[in-house]
């Protein structure tokens, strides 16, 4: 059977890996299925290659497989499997590789297919559709040196986007952050997919892995709980810790910028018990030995713990009081640095003091000349950070010293 090549606008997801693929199954005649089925390119996300995903948005409902290459050795076929089933899916595929080795070369595409169930014994098949072959080097703890880029609080904008999106392809940096509020608010599930896994049409995670972190504007709205299908954060309630060379980075959600009991949600929140699950986390993944060992210690949440004004009494959180209550003695024991964020939509760097025992560092806005850009590069000696508006205008720039 012949496979035609991907184009924009055909695409897929994941589950375990298997040796070969001798066992496709034929594909029915390709005049029953006219259409594109995928859209967009897929999206690699982790982003430590021990907790690697790929997305594929769809425009139709559709199954496939996702193909890898580690280390240029044979192509392995993963299968987004669950519970025996494999996905047929509506809006987007997602396929969990196995664990890839440190520092590997990994090589994947992805193939896509609509499907058609006629009765319990007649399932028809499109033909297959398959991506280009991507190639992405993975994390490596054991590295030296690192260099890697933050967004936040693109909200949708479709400039800011793309800007960043250039800038970021000439960095070619180890991963990709994105520190929340991706969206405005999320309604729809047939538009969740140009929200988070190809926005603005934009293949932003595709030669390097992307980390996701959740905003509050990304928890607003019926379709809010359908986020993690459209993304990957390898933890529980969006926490994930992870090293690229000499940097350890934990990633943290926020949740909401109001507490709980607000009328607005009308009891429609309880971020107060998920805040509890990942203080526990937190407490227990300071401690791993990886951890400790690392030059410098990075906290990355959507909603700042510090700002630069702090007012009990304010409706909503400029900085989020009851994170920083839960969280700060455990982060200053662990040797945290710096705390990265953004929500503001006010880029700013603030050194610690004696009400602030940790560093914090806020990007910019949604807006074309708002948005900033914020680039990390470490080595053994020194993390020097440097945040630049899209017109290449430094922010702000300065450098952390080993823990």
């Amino acid at each position: 059977m012949k496979r035609r090549n991907f184009l924009t606008g055909t695409l897929l997801a994941g589950g375990l890996a298997h040796p070969s693929l001798s066992n496709a199954i034929p594909a029915a005649p390709s005049d029953r299925f006219t259409g594109a089925v995928a859209q967009g390119e897929p999206l690699l996300a982790g982003p430590d290659p021990t907790n690697l995903a790929i997305l594929q948005a769809l425009i139709i409902p559709a199954s496939g497989y996702a193909e890898i290459s580690v280390n240029d050795g044979e192509w392995q076929k993963v299968l987004p499997e669950h519970q025996g089933m494999v996905a047929y899916e509506t809006h987007t595929l997602k396929f969990f590789l196995p664990q890839i080795p440190s520092g590997a070369k990994l090589r994947y595409r992805v193939t896509v297919f609509s499907v058609t169930y006629q009765s319990a014994y007649k399932i028809q098949r499109g033909p297959l559709v398959t991506s280009q072959e991507y190639m992405v080097n993975c994390l490596d703890p054991s590295k030296k040196t690192t260099q890697f880029i933050m967004w936040n609080d693109t909200h949708e904008n479709a400039k800011t986007l793309e800007a960043l999106q250039e800038k970021t392809r000439k960095i070619k940096p180890d991963f990709l952050l994105w520190n929340g509020d991706q969206t405005n608010d999320v309604y729809a599930a047939e538009k969740m997919a140009n929200q988070y896994i190809c926005p603005a049409g934009l293949p932003i995670a595709t030669t390097y892995p992307l980390a996701y972190l959740r905003g509050n504007h990304d928890v607003r709205g019926p379709a809010a709980r359908l986020v993690e299908k459209f993304t990957h954060s390898p933890g529980a309630d969006f926490t994930h810790a992870f090293r690229s060379g000499p940097v350890a980075c934990l990633t943290m959600d926020t949740g909401e910028d109001k507490p709980d009991h607000h009328p607005v949600f009308q009891g429609m929140v309880n971020f107060d018990a998920m805040r509890a699950r990942q203080t526990k986390w937190l407490a227990s993944v300071v401690e791993k030995p990886w951890f400790h060992s690392a030059p410098f210690k990075l906290l990355f949440c959507h909603i700042p713990l510090w700002w630069t004004q702090d007012d009990p009494n304010r409706e909503y959180y400029n900085c989020h009081k009851p994170c920083r209550d839960a969280w700060q003695d455990i982060l200053k024991k662990a040797g945290i640095q710096l705390v990265v964020s953004g929500h503001t939509h006010q880029p700013a760097h603030l050194p610690v003091t004696p009400e602030r025992p940790i560093a914090q560092l806020v990007g910019g806005g949604p807006q074309l000349e708002r948005a900033t850009i914020t680039h990390f590069v470490a080595n053994e000696k020194n993390l020097t950070i440097t945040m630049s508006t899209m017109d290449d205008k430094v922010v702000h720039r300065f450098t952390v010293d080993p823990a």
